[in-house]
């Protein structure tokens, strides 16, 4: 699987993911799948019904994509 991901222009943290390997018709924006935000100074990831939490967005990812591939 292969993701992209942007921030969201607003105050605060906050970033979309999606999925990027999968064929969408042409003019059409991608679906987020999941976002990470910062909440007293810890980021926190939302997948679904999955919830991780850590000290830099680059541990969030690590856990969110472990959980997407294995298609939690």
């Amino acid at each position: 699987m292969r993701f992209d991901s942007r921030r969201a222009t607003c105050p605060g943290y906050l970033e979309f993911i999606w999925r990027t390997d999968i064929e969408r018709p042409a003019g059409t924006n991608p679906q987020a799948i999941a976002y990470i935000t910062e909440i007293d100074g810890a980021f926190h990831g939302c997948y679904g019904i999955h919830t991780v939490a850590g000290r830099t967005v680059h541990a969030v990812k690590t856990e969110l994509f472990s959980l997407i591939e294995a298609g939690q």
